[in-house]
């Protein structure tokens, strides 16, 4: 299989794909809406959100979500270190690298989702199909 795109369509229907494979955690069931900014070349800050439903990724899609519970904002450099595991939520949010605004009761609700064996391997998994 060749490589797909940082960002790109397709990128976020195999996040979707395999986010519909998650288990059932009971929680969160959620929108998140991220904000990748400072794209190389000058592109355009890319908009996307994922629907969670009891741990499952229900929708991976670029663009607004209207309902989005809270707002995470990060530049395409950090964005893709969190992506290939060189940078931490944790280390990401406390030295100011990702910036969120919103509830955060349901952003902290998130830790032990994405803290999960499962969801990490979902993406250890778009780490090995991923150009970055």
């Amino acid at each position: 299989m060749s490589k797909i795109a940082y960002l790109s369509d397709e990128f976020f229907a195999q996040v979707e794909e395999r986010g519909r494979e998650l288990p059932h955690r009971g929680q969160p069931t959620l929108t998140a809406q991220y904000v990748v900014n400072q794209l190389p070349e000058g592109r355009e800050e890319v908009h996307y959100f994922l629907e969670f439903d009891e741990g499952q990724i229900k929708r991976a899609r670029r663009g607004d979500a209207e309902d989005a519970a809270f707002v995470i904002t990060i530049s395409y450099a950090n964005s893709v270190k969190l992506q290939t595991g060189k940078l931490s939520p944790p280390v990401a949010f406390t030295t100011g690298k990702m910036r969120a605004k919103g509830n955060m009761g349901k952003l902290m609700g998130m830790i032990p989702l994405v803290q999960s064996k499962e969801y990490q391997a979902l993406f250890a998994e778009m780490r090995e199909i991923t150009e970055f």
